[in-house]
């Protein structure tokens, strides 16, 4: 018997990937009404750190996981 290992380009789970577009969306409606109070640079500006800091984590996880293979 044959076993086809089907891959998909999104790695999360189904219910995970609601919880991503929901606070997505939860993003994107505040900086929407910042945008509106006049304080929309700060709250892109504020996005933009904690999208960062988050790419940051995932790269470091990702360097420390190959080095303790290879450790």
């Amino acid at each position: 018997m044959r076993i086809i290992n089907v891959h998909h380009a999104w790695s999360l789970p189904p219910r995970a990937r609601r919880t991503v577009l929901v606070l997505l969306g939860i993003i994107v409606l505040a900086v929407a009404c910042a945008s509106f109070t006049g304080h929309g640079t700060a709250a892109l500006v504020a996005v933009a750190t904690a999208l960062l800091t988050v790419a940051a984590e995932e790269l470091v996880r990702t360097a420390m996981r190959a080095w303790l293979r290879t450790a």
